[in-house]
């Protein structure tokens, strides 16, 4: 049983030193929750890269806004068919010269300039909704990791008093002065807790990975809350149909679709305007070749739409605004469905939060199996009856930090519902 016991501890170590071996003899790096979300916002490969997304379509509202550069082409004179002259451009020769400039009609380019700013705001809107999904997950990962560590501080502890117990015990079992069975038992708790404690660890490190991915770290966290971090937690002040409202307007997912609308609705229109030929207006010199020589002229020209009308663009960018249209509904329709369904998740959290003292009752649980640990000591306890206290109080402990991540993860699900900063300190 012994050598099982070791097995198991030499297994939750190198569990919990695969990851990082280099750093497996570093310290966990003690931090606040608004010292993460600061090195997120800088160091986050995914904001930056869509930082330069945003960039890159400013530079192309700029190049919406540039004029077209007009063409220039030169005729030089090889004399005729029956005497080819090459390049013969002198005072007996022939040239011409042409510059032509486009002109764009029905608004072309002024519609271009809106489509191109419509893409700009939408890669802000998605940097927005990058913003709120990955702060989600940064704040969960947080939270978890702290209430993971907490029960962790708990079973630990528990571990070294069973530990003494049971070193106690080793050594009346080799006096024969207790039952060899019961030592047996005691060690099966033992392998249980250790077992409950390696579970512990092994979530907690998916949430160290989750977090370390998110800020671009190899550093192990310890998470650091006070009791004021948390008071804020709390629907006082708060109106539903409100928040359903705010979440039609300011969620970045509900934006990026009203512009992707826009986006569709200034395509069809510009689709439309393209349906109208530009306009070419330059002019000509010709040396010798025309009815006079050193000929100077006005050119103006303009396409036929005789057969492309441009009809197939119109009608796909109508089709496609009338999808977009729906889309815009649908997502306003999911905002408003997350918001109600995370609200309601707080309240009934909330109720059973405030019936019940959940931090008193740990108290009077942490009193209780000190007093447990006591009489079992002294004998005035059996092995089963420490045993159950011992079970109980080790899920107990794990039961109420998973209650309390769970409810203050909720009300992070109701921020990126509503896609607002609802709870601040």
């Amino acid at each position: 049983m012994r050598t099982f016991r070791m097995l198991i501890v030499s297994a939750c170590t190198i569990g919990l030193g695969f990851k990082q071996p280099l750093r497996a003899q570093s310290q966990p790096t003690p931090i606040t929750l608004q010292a993460v979300e600061d090195s997120f916002l800088v160091r986050n490969y995914a904001l930056l890269a869509q930082r330069y997304q945003i960039d890159a379509s400013k530079a192309l509202i700029r190049q919406a806004k540039i004029w077209d550069n007009p063409s220039f082409n030169a005729t030089l004179g090889f004399g005729s068919t029956d005497h080819v002259q090459p390049f013969r451009v002198g005072s007996d020769g022939e040239t011409s010269y042409n510059i032509d400039q486009l002109i764009r009609l029905a608004g072309k380019r002024n519609k271009s300039i809106q489509l191109a700013a419509a893409a700009s705001k939408m890669n802000e809107a998605t940097f927005d909704e990058l913003v709120r999904v990955l702060k989600l997950q940064l704040r969960q990962n947080y939270y978890n990791i702290y209430y993971i560590q907490q029960s962790g501080k708990v079973l630990k502890e528990q571990m070294g008093n069973l530990q003494t117990i049971v070193n106690a015990y080793v050594d009346a079992d080799k006096k024969g002065a207790v039952a060899h069975a019961d030592l047996v038992r005691l060690q099966a708790l033992q392998v249980g807790l250790e077992n409950d404690y390696a579970d512990l660890k092994q979530d907690e490190l998916e949430s160290q990975k989750n977090l370390q991915q998110l800020l671009h770290s190899q550093d192990f966290y310890v998470a650091s809350l006070q009791p004021a971090d948390l008071a804020h937690y709390s629907l006082d002040h708060i109106q539903l149909p409100q928040l359903m409202d705010n979440a039609t307007q300011n969620r970045p997912d509900v934006k990026v679709a009203a512009l992707e609308y826009q986006t569709a609705e200034l395509n069809y229109r510009l689709q439309k305007s393209l349906a109208v030929p530009d306009l070419h207006v330059g002019a000509t010199y010709d040396k010798q070749g025309s009815y006079i020589n050193n000929f100077i002229g006005l050119t103006v020209g303009i396409d036929l739409p005789l057969w492309n009308r441009n009809q197939g663009n119109i009608r796909s960018a109508q089709y496609a605004m009338k999808s977009e249209a729906a889309q815009f509904q649908q997502q306003q329709n999911i905002a408003q469905t997350e918001v109600l369904n995370a609200y309601h998740r707080i309240i009934q959290l909330e109720k059973r939060y405030k019936d019940f003292d959940l931090h008193q009752f740990q108290g009077e649980f942490d009193t209780l199996i000190t007093e447990v640990a006591k009489n079992f000591r002294k004998g005035n306890l059996s092995l089963l009856q420490f045993i159950d206290y011992f079970n109980s109080y080790s899920d107990n402990a794990k039961n109420i930090n998973k209650f309390l991540s769970n409810r203050v993860n909720a009300y992070e699900e109701l921020n990126y519902a509503t896609g607002q900063e609802l709870f601040k300190n």
